[in-house]
């Protein structure tokens, strides 16, 4: 059984997406030191912030961009149809795990 992890990574005001990297930066900080409880991460990005993808090496990640009009819960529905894995876990970029087992438990 195949794992996938979700999150969105928005830009909340059109200026000033360097402030945004610190969530970015440590979220992926995170995904790669437990990146044996999922098979895949993708990142939605739903806002003009153009992430480097090179910020993603090491990881099994893709960033999937969406419509910059879509409402948060929308660009989740916008994705799914795209996500081959079996289990999915929807999670907030701002989310903190703590110790190893959280996802895996999830």
């Amino acid at each position: 059984m195949t794992k996938a992890i979700i999150t969105c990574m928005h830009a909340y005001t059109s200026f000033g997406t360097e402030y945004y990297e610190v969530i970015l930066d440590f979220f992926l900080q995170t995904m790669r030191k437990y990146k044996d409880e999922y098979d895949k991460l993708y990142i939605i990005e739903d806002s003009n912030w153009s992430i480097d993808p090179q910020k993603l090496e090491g990881l099994n990640a893709e960033i999937v961009k969406v419509d910059v009009h879509l409402r948060y819960f929308d660009a989740y529905k916008a994705i799914l149809p795209q996500v081959k894995e079996d289990l999915v876990l929807l999670v907030d970029n701002d989310m903190v795990i703590c110790r190893k087992g959280i996802i895996t438990g999830y």
